[in-house]
């Protein structure tokens, strides 16, 4: 039986399909939705962080050595993990009770800051006082005298910074101020992205972490210059950089001296030799001199003259390599 659809029916099923509530003939394209977090366009790249790893690599071992040196025992600083944090996020990290000073680096008008675990400052301390350092210490809050002596312990590590960084950016690091924690969240604003470089320290009969938060200025300087340092170095390996280095050593200057072989002559030939005298010379005229370039024998050459000037035929080129080599070849 066949169904004939009325001019209101018809209308209706026109208007439900314009709102979507019945399907049209064309599918709509799938769309791939995935999600995106804006905080990450900021992010230092696995380039980056293998730049500023190798760099604090520098740096903790420098620490190994001048802090070793100072406290006069055996110790291990090394890089752990290097982050890009918002302030907030590193502060939440800090614990109760700790160590916190600030730094001041010109001339980029910064303030970065220092944080040690109460676990190594107390056996730092008493290193320095002359103890063993290896007693158990009660976690509380240091008295000034204790902070007065661990100032002396961040200003090498300031100085051992300013000393990595020198190579890249030359800045002038100084310890500033002990840091209270209640004021630590006014140093900068909590959404800044800062850097925080965590180290960990083991000493013989103690261990802690160290971690050292840069400023969103003082960070983007470094990557600014770790980035120029890596575009310089790659167009180093580019053809035009290698043709003009190439250019350059081809215009050096050396000095080439043409010798004759050793030959044999008596203390009387020498003695009656006078002004004019032809001195013969026990060495076969078919024997080529050497002519030697930056003290090196490099050719085998007749005397000529060139001309009003005197020159050197090559017959060919001898080997400079050492016989150690050629025996290893």
């Amino acid at each position: 039986m066949e169904k004939i659809l009325t001019q209101e029916e018809i209308d209706a099923l026109f208007r439900a399909t314009q709102k979507g509530q019945i399907p049209s003939g064309k599918q709509a394209p799938q769309k791939n939705v995935s999600k995106f977090n804006v905080r990450e366009i900021t992010q230092i790249t696995k380039d980056q962080v293998r730049a500023l790893s190798a760099l604090h690599e520098g740096f903790a071992r420098s620490i190994t050595d001048s802090l070793g040196a100072y406290l006069r025992v055996g110790l291990d600083f090394y890089l752990v993990s290097v982050e890009q944090l918002t302030f907030s996020e590193i502060v939440s990290r800090l614990p109760e009770l700790t160590y916190l000073c600030s730094m001041r680096m010109n001339p980029l008008d910064a303030i970065g800051l220092l944080q040690m675990d109460l676990a190594v400052a107390f056996p730092v301390i008493d290193l320095v006082l002359g103890g063993p350092g290896n007693g158990a210490f009660e976690l509380r809050e240091l008295t000034e005298i204790e902070e007065q002596i661990l100032e002396t312990v961040m200003r090498i590590l300031t100085r051992e910074l300013q000393s990595a960084w020198s190579p890249v950016l030359p800045v002038e690091i100084e310890f500033d101020q002990r840091q209270p924690s209640s004021h630590t969240q006014l140093l900068m604003g909590p959404t800044e992205r800062c850097l925080a470089l965590n180290f960990e320290i083991k000493m013989p009969d103690a261990h802690g972490v160290l971690n050292v938060t840069l400023p969103a200025v003082a960070s983007n300087a470094i990557l600014r210059k770790l980035s120029m340092q890596s575009a310089y170095s790659r167009r180093g390996r580019s053809a035009s950089h290698v043709h003009q280095i190439q250019g350059r050593l081809l215009d050096g200057g050396y000095a080439v001296e043409l010798r004759l072989p050793p030959a044999p002559v008596s203390v009387r030939d020498l003695t009656e030799l006078k002004v004019g005298q032809v001195l013969a010379l026990q060495q076969p005229v078919e024997q080529p001199a050497v002519l030697y370039v930056a003290e090196k024998d490099m050719f085998a050459v007749y005397p000529v003259a060139c001309g009003f000037m005197r020159g050197a035929q090559v017959l060919n080129r001898n080997s400079i390599i050492p016989a150690s080599r050629k025996a290893e070849v």
